[in-house]
C-alpha cells in the first residue's frame, strides 16, 4: 500500500504546473492540461540599483494561460505554455492587451530510474515587444501621454534548466533542486536563475508545496536596453517564495492555486514590481 501511494504521490508531480520544477517526465502518451488565471497589482517599484520608489500609480496585470504536457516516451515529454491573454495597466492609464511570449520546450529524463532531467524551453514572442496604454487624463501641459505596456518583450529566448528531484520513503514527502540559464537575444542580458521546491500531501487529496527562488543577471550586453522597462526583465534581479496548493477532485481533474511574493533575503529586487501574485486553476490529466 506505502509504495502505492508512493506512486501516485510522484505520478501527481509531474502534474503540478503552475510555476513549478520536477525531475519526473510524463509517461508515454500521457496528457496533462491546464488553464489558470492569475492576477498582480502593486505600486512600490525597486529601481535597477535597487531602491525602493513609489511611483504614485499602481501597476496591475491579469492573465489567462493555457499549460500542455505530452509524453513522446516515458523519459521525453513536450510542453507548450500559452499566455493567452494578458492585460497590462497603471492605474492612471487604460488597460492594453495582448499574447504572451510562447514558451515551447521538452524534457528528458538523463537516468532511467534517477528523477534527474535537464529541460530546454523556446521563448518565442507573440510581437515586436510594443503595446502602447493611454494616460486616462491630460498631464500639466494639456498632453495624452501613452506608456509602452508590452504583454510580450519580442525577443527569443532559450531556457535551459537542469532538474533533480527526490521522493522520501513516507511516499508523501518529496524535494527538487533546479538550475537554468535563459539565453537571449536582440543584446538583452543573459539570466540565471535555481530554487528549491518541498511539497507533501496530507489527507491523501491535498498537496502542499513551498518554493524558493532566485534570479540574477549574468552579463551586461552593449545595447540601448539597460534602461528598458521592468516587463522587458533586463537587469531584473529577485528572491522569490511561494507556496501553492492542490486538491484533487478525482483521478482526472484537480484544482490548483497558488500564492507567490518577492524577498531581498537572498537576491535583491531590481528593476521589478513588488508585490504578490495570486492564482488559480484547474487541471486535467489522462
Amino acid at each position: 500500500m506505502k509504495k502505492i501511494v508512493s506512486i501516485t504521490f510522484m505520478l501527481f508531480l509531474i502534474t503540478l504546473k503552475i510555476n513549478a520544477q520536477s525531475g519526473w517526465t510524463r509517461e508515454a502518451k500521457g496528457f496533462y492540461g491546464q488553464v489558470t488565471a492569475s492576477t498582480f497589482s502593486s505600486h512600490d517599484y525597486y529601481t535597477t540599483t535597487g531602491a525602493l520608489s513609489d511611483q504614485g500609480s499602481t501597476f496591475n496585470s491579469q492573465s489567462l494561460s493555457l499549460y500542455g504536457e505530452y509524453g513522446i516516451t516515458d523519459r521525453f515529454t513536450s510542453i507548450l505554455s500559452i499566455p493567452a491573454l494578458v492585460l497590462n495597466n497603471f492605474s492612471t492609464t487604460e488597460t492594453v492587451a495582448g499574447v504572451g511570449s510562447i514558451k515551447l520546450g521538452f524534457k528528458y529524463k538523463i537516468f532511467k530510474e534517477s528523477p534527474i532531467a535537464i529541460q530546454v524551453d523556446f521563448d518565442i514572442p507573440t510581437n515586436n515587444g510594443v503595446n502602447f496604454a493611454t494616460a486616462k487624463e491630460a498631464d500639466d501641459f494639456g498632453q495624452i501621454n501613452t506608456i509602452n505596456l508590452p504583454t510580450s518583450d519580442g525577443e527569443f529566448n532559450v531556457w535551459t534548466n537542469l532538474i533533480a528531484s527526490h521522493s522520501f520513503p513516507n511516499g508523501k514527502t518529496y524535494g527538487s533542486i533546479y538550475s537554468g540559464v535563459n539565453f537571449r537575444t536582440e543584446s538583452f542580458s543573459n539570466q540565471f536563475q535555481a530554487g528549491a521546491e518541498l511539497g507533501h500531501l496530507f489527507l491523501d487529496k491535498f498537496y502542499l508545496i513551498g518554493k524558493l527562488k532566485i534570479q540574477e543577471k549574468l552579463d551586461s550586453k552593449e545595447s540601448g536596453n539597460q534602461n528598458s522597462s521592468f516587463l522587458y526583465g533586463e537587469g531584473t534581479t529577485f528572491t522569490s517564495f511561494g507556496f501553492n496548493g492542490v486538491y484533487k477532485l478525482n483521478d482526472k481533474y484537480s484544482i490548483v492555486a497558488e500564492y507567490s511574493d518577492y524577498t531581498d533575503i537572498l537576491v535583491n529586487r531590481k528593476n521589478i514590481y513588488d508585490g504578490a501574485t495570486f492564482s488559480l486553476g484547474l487541471s486535467l490529466e489522462f
